[in-house]
């Protein structure tokens, strides 16, 4: 019998992965506690923002299948200029 167990896809993360995160149509594997972290750091953004989705992670591959996961900044548009 195969092992088809995946390891948490973080930089410098070793664990077992339990969640599977999509972001961006990619399969982003993550262990319980950088999921945890990751969720604790989306809920600071949002109340500082308003709301947040998914599409607010950026995701960077760092190489060997291993990825960094940061919060996209918004830029603030001052009221005289126009988007």
């Amino acid at each position: 019998m195969a092992d088809d167990t995946q390891n948490c896809m973080l930089e410098g993360c070793t664990r077992q992965a339990e969640i599977i995160l999509e972001v961006g149509g990619q399969a982003i594997y993550l262990c319980r506690p950088h999921f945890t972290q990751l969720v604790a750091r989306m809920t600071k953004a949002a109340v500082r923002r308003g709301s947040i989705s998914a599409k607010s992670i950026r995701v960077e591959k760092v190489g060997d299948g291993k990825v960094k996961l940061s919060i996209k900044r918004v830029r603030k548009v001052d009221v005289g200029e126009k988007g």
